[in-house]
């Protein structure tokens, strides 16, 4: 029978402390990080700076920022990348806000975008492994004089006035503005600051001499910024004179338009009487001839009367008598006549033309009924049509002019007495009476003001409603009643987005005249001498 013989006991020992020790080592440790298996995803601290050269206390406005390239280490798996307030990208990357991962070794840079305003900061928080740093940078101080725009008058006037009414915007970009920051010609204006303070509307009435007056317009900020922010000329005569001369003279203007051709403000007119097309330069308020029959022979001009713009240099005009539609361009001047696919002459005399940029489609009125026509094809097609209808049942009896309400995809037909809003889904109509007797001529609509105006010859104003059709108020006078540069015989009349007044084409006048959308003060824009 052998010996059993049992293990050293010391020895047992020895053997279960190292299992406890090993055992120990292969659970945990290192930074106290999150770690598995000896996966170590905690890195060194880091530090985030802007590169060499960039102070981070005066950045740029509103511009992006990044950080010089930090290498990640003290990790030996893919760490877990976040932030806060901007966004990050690992070596050649991509910048995103996205949560990601990097590993050792890796570089990463983090980028801002900077406020607009004057000494303020944006800051981003990157968090790797449960390591954060921050990123911040300040914008330098406002060394900016403020913004000033001049909504009325146009840049180059004429009034019978003894002052000018002046009125314009102001901002500041970044910084801040208070009471008294803005003087016309020394004089201080009313302004109206937002909540923010760094926005305003303003208005000022300033003295006129006798002949050209310069206008100018300064403004300060509240850091003291200031300059020269915008200037006009006007020129202070009797309302008789021609305006800015008497060449290219005005006998009949009817159909206006007014448009930014090139971001360079232009009014163009019809002048039957002269059969022509003038256009206007708002800068200075001279004229030339556009298109006439001495000009182009060919598809001649026999009465103009209205106008609508279109896409780019086109500009189509109703010719009255003739029964034509043209199209001129406006660079060149050449017209030619929009051949008509109408083969029962629907379109004999049309005295108003609108274009919708929506469909591309011109609309015209004749007597009771209005048709469309495509600009592409000529072919004419009935919108509404109450030819046949009783003439009691008519909601109108002619139309005299029309436009077109792009936001509410529908027609405003005009009669002397009535307008008639007509939808351009379904063709349906309803009709509005004025709350007054007038004998109207000319409509238009200010999409941005959501007002629509009508001009009544007989009583030498414009009138305007709200765009819902449920109001309507005397426009000229609007905000007090001024006796200078009066309406005497208004026959047309257009609005134009970005400008901050209507133009008003007047017979008696010979001339144009500009109405302040907000007050109704009155200027004439070009005009040649009267009686």
């Amino acid at each position: 029978m052998g010996t059993v013989q049992r293990p050293n006991r010391l020895i047992l020992l020895v053997i279960l402390g190292l299992s406890a020790v090993l055992a120990a080592c292969s659970s945990g440790g290192g930074k106290g990080g999150s770690s598995s298996g000896n996966r170590d995803t905690t890195p060194d601290s880091f530090t985030l700076t802007t590169p060499s050269g960039v102070d981070p206390t005066k950045v740029d406005f509103g511009t992006a920022v990044v950080s010089a390239p930090v290498k990640i280490t003290g990790i030996n798996a893919p760490a877990p990348v976040s932030i806060q307030g901007g966004e990050f990208k690992i070596e050649s990357g991509a910048f995103s806000s996205s949560a990601g991962t990097i590993s050792n070794g890796q570089s990463i840079q983090v980028r801002v975008q900077t406020p607009i305003k004057a000494e303020q900061t944006a800051t981003a928080i990157l968090t790797i492994g449960g390591v954060e740093a921050s990123f911040t940078v300040t914008t330098g101080p406002d060394t900016t004089p403020p913004e000033v725009s001049i909504l009325f008058p146009p840049p180059a006037s004429m009034t019978e006035g003894q002052t000018l009414f002046v009125r314009g915007t102001v901002k500041d970009l970044h910084g801040a503005l208070e009471a008294g920051a803005i003087t016309v010609n020394g004089v201080e204006a009313d302004l109206v600051l937002n909540d923010s303070g760094d926005e305003g509307e303003w208005q000022v009435e300033v003295e006129l001499e006798d002949g050209l007056n310069a206008v100018a317009v300064t403004a300060v900020d509240a850091k003291g910024n200031s300059g020269v922010g915008a200037e006009i000329e006007a020129t202070k005569a009797p309302i008789t004179e021609a305006f800015p001369s008497d060449d290219v003279p005005l006998k009949d203007p009817i159909g206006v338009v007014l448009s930014n051709e090139n971001d360079h403000p232009i009014i163009f007119i019809t002048d039957p009487t002269a059969k022509s097309v003038i256009s206007i330069d708002l800068m200075d308020g001279s004229r030339k001839v556009l298109s006439d029959n001495a000009i182009q022979t060919d598809d001649p001009f026999d009465f103009p009367w209205r106008l609508a713009k279109g896409e780019g240099s086109t500009l189509y005009v109703s010719d009255r008598d003739k029964g034509s539609i043209f199209v001129v361009d406006t660079q060149t001047g050449i017209r030619t006549a929009l051949s008509l696919q109408d083969p029962l002459n629907k379109i004999k005399e049309p005295k108003g033309i609108a274009y919708s940029p929506v469909d591309g489609q011109l609309y015209v009125p004749q007597d009771h009924s209005v048709f469309s026509i495509d600009t592409e094809t000529g072919d004419v097609s009935i919108v509404v049509d109450y030819s046949s209808t009783p003439l009691a049942e008519r909601p109108f009896l002619s139309i005299v002019d029309l436009t077109v309400d792009t936001k509410k995809n529908r027609i405003l037909a005009l009669d002397n007495a009535t307008y008639v809003s007509i939808n351009l889904t379904s063709n349906d109509d309803e009709t509005f009476s004025l709350n007054e007797r007038i004998y109207a001529v000319s409509i238009a609509i200010d999409q941005e003001a959501n007002r629509i105006y009508i001009v009544e010859a007989i009583k030498s104003r414009v009138a305007y409603l709200d765009g819902d059709l449920n109001q309507s108020s005397s426009f000229s006078t609007f905000g007090g009643d001024s006796s200078e540069n009066r309406l005497v015989e208004p026959w047309g009349i257009s609005v134009a987005p970005g400008f901050g007044f209507a133009v008003v084409a007047d017979r008696k006048l010979k001339g144009l005249v500009a109405i302040d959308i907000e007050s109704g003060r009155r200027v004439i824009i070009s005009k040649s001498a009267t009686q």
